[in-house]
């Protein structure tokens, strides 16, 4: 393959790139246009996030990512990255542009001796932690199995394992990256150590991950789970049940809070599910208080480990379209929460399947990492919520309701909570806009000149402009 002087695919067409399929020096994997009904694949998660490629590409290692690259940069094509396919404005889709979809390289290897897991970048977090559990390891993830590890880690990482392992961008110890002009480096503490820096939180602005080195954890072989069901009345006992439960919480429990209908007979519920790492004796004496409240539904249980990705399964069952916000609070008051009910039942008249999380992760291991220390920004905010509006069919009057929740969460906290993006992988909305930094800054805040920097350095071009545009510092 010819490159020139900057690195990138030279004499680049159609024609040329569909002939590397039979060329196993250069493109390996699969080419596809809108003509190719066998292969060419652009569903999303959110069915309103959907958009015609011109080409969708689907690599098979980092040459390939290289190649599609180069091809994307030669014909003039915007760029998007597809891994989970999850996100919720648009990120992974490029109308009329060029996708790199990476569900074809999911390989999990484990170097034991290290205690180092190789993630590539088309892994969802069902197929890492399965893979990882056969050897009895794990790396944190979220609570949703479909979700992409790279775009996951890459944003931060919150999920059950937070209290004792921290995020799961501060658990990278290495990266296989291809770059905006078409290179391949290694990234490590030794090689690129400012490449490691900035995709701890700094997400998808200096190239395509082809594979995550991530620090190995033994994790229990079982778990503590619950799952209690409340009706709205319960709400005042519920948040002050929380609440006193915050006082001595652990780093080895966390609680998610939702505001649901259930499918079953239409009704909306209080939801409490919270994973322990530890047994059914000491899950009991932890959380009894909450079987006292008297749910009309309750189950208590030890699962196997790796089954804790699955509990949000059944998420992945509501198709149509998704729009998606998370909320920053440190107060969780019984009116603020009452409020934010009040608000989403009103929201499900026009979104029937939509949901408020509420989260409860304990934050001591991701508080003591000083902010400067990775790109991710938000190490003090240790409550955060995920507003999803979901089978709508009015989206402005959506986003509305989405928004006005949002406001809801933080009105009782403190100005620093209320102007924070919180969560930079729940802020969908903020996110995708690519046509200024205003909010890149707002999200990284003392951050964000570094990665000014590293956008100079790496992609001045701003080839990779979907999440939280970053624009190169002004030489």
């Amino acid at each position: 393959m010819a490159r020139g002087s900057e690195g990138f695919f030279i004499g680049a067409s159609l024609f040329a790139l569909i002939t590397l399929r039979d060329d196993t020096q250069c493109f390996k994997g699969v080419i596809s246009t809108p003509s190719d009904t066998g292969t060419y694949q652009v569903e999303r998660y959110a069915t309103n996030t959907v958009e015609q490629a011109a080409y969708v590409v689907f690599p098979t290692d980092a040459e390939d990512i290289s190649a599609a690259i180069g091809f994307a940069r030669a014909e003039g094509l915007p760029l998007a990255i597809a891994g989970g396919r999850h996100h919720l404005a648009g990120s992974s889709s490029s109308k009329g542009g060029l996708v790199i979809d990476m569900r074809n390289m999911t390989g999990v290897r484990v170097d034991q001796e290290r205690k180092v897991g190789y993630i590539q970048g088309g892994t969802t977090a069902h197929r890492a932690v399965q893979e990882l559990y056969k050897h009895s390891r794990s790396i944190p993830v979220g609570v949703c199995g479909s979700v992409g590890v790279i775009g996951l880690v890459i944003g931060g990482g919150i999920g059950y394992s937070t209290g004792q392992y921290g995020l799961a961008c501060d658990n990278v110890v290495s990266a296989t990256m291809v770059l905006a002009n078409g290179d391949i480096v290694h990234v490590d503490e030794q090689e690129n150590e400012d490449l490691l820096w900035g995709i701890k939180g700094g997400g998808s602005n200096f190239g395509v991950i082809a594979e995550l080195g991530m620090r190995l954890h033994e994790p229990r072989s079982d778990v503590y789970h619950i799952e209690h069901l409340y009706v709205p009345e319960q709400l005042p006992a519920l948040v002050a049940e929380i609440n006193a439960w915050l006082e001595v919480q652990t780093p080895q429990e966390a609680l998610i809070l939702t505001f649901a209908r259930a499918p079953q007979d239409g009704n909306p519920y209080l939801i409490l599910g919270g994973v322990g790492f530890f047994d059914s004796e000491e899950g009991e004496q932890r959380w009894g208080r909450f079987m006292k409240l008297g749910p009309v539904v309750s189950k208590s249980e030890q699962i196997p480990y790796d089954k804790t990705v699955s509990l949000f399964d059944h998420a992945d069952e509501i198709l149509g379209p998704k729009i998606a916000q998370g909320g920053c609070y440190n107060n969780f008051d019984y009116e603020m929460v009452q409020r934010s009910f009040d608000i989403w039942l009103c929201a499900t008249l026009i979104a029937t399947s939509s949901i408020i999380v509420y989260e409860f992760w304990d934050y001591g291991v991701v508080s003591r990492i000083p902010v400067a220390s990775t790109a991710y920004p938000l190490r003090t905010m240790d409550k955060v919520a995920l507003i999803c509006l979901m089978g709508f069919t009015d989206e402005v009057e959506a986003k509305k309701r989405c928004e006005e929740i949002r406001k809801c969460i933080s009105s009782t906290s403190t100005d620093a909570a209320k102007n924070s993006v919180g969560y930079i992988n729940y802020a969908h909305g903020l996110s995708a806009d690519n046509t200024t930094d205003g909010n890149a800054r707002r999200a990284f805040g003392t951050n964000y000149p570094r990665l000014q920097q590293l956008k100079r350095k790496y992609d001045p071009d701003m080839v990779f402009n979907k999440w939280f545009c970053i624009k190169p510092v002004e030489v």
